[in-house]
């Protein structure tokens, strides 16, 4: 007779589904084997007491691979150069215990990278790390604190001062120039706040024109700014208390800070002198 071969399909499944498999047909074999003729009462026994010995020896020699289940880790503080690695020493309790995976946290990711169970350094500066390690058998124990610490090297160091000296020098150029300089929006800013205060000094307010336009919004508005002082010369054109538009000439300065804020120290509108006094150094 033929024996029939078994189906692709039912392979892949096996492949897929192993221990399922594994299972499955050891059960099935196992009842055809009790319900079989071909074997005798005895040899049943016997043959089922070799199975159990085999598995007991599969299962010490499987516990064995995995290692004693862990108790305890134990790292020891590490200390680096900035640019350099170095691998983890873990010491586990007991000594026989197999470590199948660990996970890192805790720590300052701007110090220090870690990744399979190496530790680089990134930048100076101290961190602790704590690590979670998990044996063969599926347990799991924390490592205590450590600290990792970073240093830089005398070239490192002197590369570090030339940098932070060239930021300094770069940020005090930017200030300087900031302090002397008017940005679109800061001009369009100063120019509403100067539009507020001279409205205040009108005696018609609602009917003010000033210059400027939407293509060219500070046309007729002359800006200059020293040492963060900004001096604002204009016009206006708005009823006087008898009705008739007349043109007032303005000129407004502002001190500023070097967040943005500001003080207004003098307004002049046409000869009258409002407040302050008008600062020539500019």
């Amino acid at each position: 007779m033929q024996k029939k071969k078994m189906q692709w399909w039912k392979i892949l499944l096996i492949i897929l589904f192993l221990p399922i498999a594994v299972i499955y047909y050891g059960f099935k074999y196992a009842i055809k084997f009790y319900d079989s003729n071909r074997f005798t009462t005895k040899q049943k026994i016997i043959y089922t007491i070799i199975g159990i010995c085999v598995l007991a020896c599969l299962n010490v020699a499987i516990d064995k691979t995995r290692g004693p289940k862990i108790q305890n880790a134990e790292i020891s503080d590490v200390t680096l150069y900035k640019g350099s690695s170095k691998k983890v020493n873990i010491i586990v309790t007991p000594k026989k215990s197999k470590i199948s995976e660990t996970e890192y946290s805790g720590y300052d990711s701007n110090v220090i990278s870690i990744d399979e169970d190496k530790i680089k350094a990134k930048s100076a500066g101290e961190t602790t790390v704590i690590c979670k390690v998990t044996d063969y058998n599926g347990k799991s124990v924390k490592s205590n604190k450590f600290k990792v610490t970073v240093n830089l090297t005398e070239k490192q160091i002197a590369e570090e001062k030339k940098k932070a000296e060239e930021a300094a020098a770069k940020a005090a150029q930017e200030l300087e120039e900031k302090r002397n300089s008017l940005s679109l929006t800061e001009s369009i800013r100063i120019k509403d706040k100067s539009k507020d205060i001279i409205d205040k000094l009108l005696k018609a307010p609602s009917t003010a024109e000033y210059p400027g336009s939407f293509l060219d919004p500070l046309e007729d508005w002359k800006m200059s700014k020293k040492n963060n002082l900004v001096t604002v010369a204009s016009y206006v054109d708005a009823e006087n208390s008898f009705g008739a538009k007349i043109r007032n000439n303005f000129i407004i300065q502002v001190q500023m800070n070097d967040d943005g804020s500001g003080t207004v120290t003098y307004v002049q509108l046409g000869d009258r002198v409002i407040t302050g006094k008008f600062n020539e150094n500019v």
